[in-house]
């Protein structure tokens, strides 16, 4: 007896950052501006998912059932994140000014919540 499994997935994972920094110096001497952006959510997202997945298809027999499990766990992850700056300096002299922008994914603390809940219930931890 032949069984036809047919499985429909739809996974969404959204990542959207956005940075905006306004700096604007008027009348000022010996200004010294120093501005760092980071954002690091899309590689260690894709990261911690294939951690999950790894976990999951170790501990379970069917790799069926492991990319079922990992496809619920996984369906949808969006992360938006904004960050909005403004540094005005007028009729200064001798100022240095350091802004620093960096954007981790509200999503990762979720995908580690849910890779250390996996790791636990394995008894791994």
């Amino acid at each position: 007896m032949s069984q036809e499994i047919n499985q429909t997935a739809g996974q969404l994972d959204k990542t959207f950052q956005q940075s905006e920094e306004y700096i604007f110096i008027s009348d000022s001497a010996d200004i010294t501006v120093s501005s760092t952006d980071t954002k690091a959510a899309v590689s260690l997202q894709a990261s911690l998912q294939a951690a999950i997945a790894l976990i999951v298809s170790i501990s379970v027999a069917s790799s069926e059932e492991a990319e079922r499990i990992t496809q619920e766990l996984l369906q949808s992850t969006k992360t938006k994140q904004m960050t909005m700056q403004k540094t005005v300096i007028e009729n200064s002299k001798n100022v240095n000014v350091t802004t620093t922008d960096t954007q981790i994914g509200v999503n990762i603390q979720l995908l580690l919540q849910i890779l250390l809940a996996l790791l636990v219930n394995l008894d791994v931890l």
